[in-house]
């Protein structure tokens, strides 16, 4: 049976992103966000990229790092939504983010998020596996 390893959430108020959509300006975004999350803003922009944010953060707070205490680099998280809907994404890890989750023998559980006009929260559980080896 696996239990809980950490729980993170995060929560951010979507006026925070809305000069980078008014000026296009992705200057801040680029430096937090991968390629792959860029490219893949399809439909509601400022809802993504600050989803894309809390997902990390989220992801952060269930480890029990931050970003000035760990090796984890924005980049190592990356939230990935199928289409241009929110009801399909998936939440990748590359780097030490990864390399954490092996050594700590867990796995990403649960994940969900949710928005309105105001704001974007985001949650993850880290379960700690049994025995078997962790892929």
């Amino acid at each position: 049976m696996n239990e809980v390893f950490g729980c993170g959430i995060d929560l951010e108020e979507l006026s925070r992103f809305d000069k980078y959509i008014r000026n296009n300006d992705y200057s801040l975004m680029e430096d937090i966000c991968t390629e792959r999350e860029l490219m893949n803003v399809a439909g509601d922009k400022r809802a993504r990229l600050a989803l894309s944010f809390s997902c990390k953060e989220a992801f952060l707070k269930a480890l029990g790092v931050s970003w000035t205490n760990s090796n984890v680099s924005w980049k190592d998280i990356e939230l990935l939504f199928d289409g241009s809907g929110f009801d399909s994404y998936k939440v990748h890890l590359h780097g030490y983010a990864k390399e954490l989750l092996l050594r700590n023998r867990t796995d990403i559980g649960e994940i969900s998020l949710d928005f309105n006009d105001e704001f974007v929260m985001f949650q993850l559980v880290l379960l700690k596996e049994g025995e078997e080896e962790i892929y």
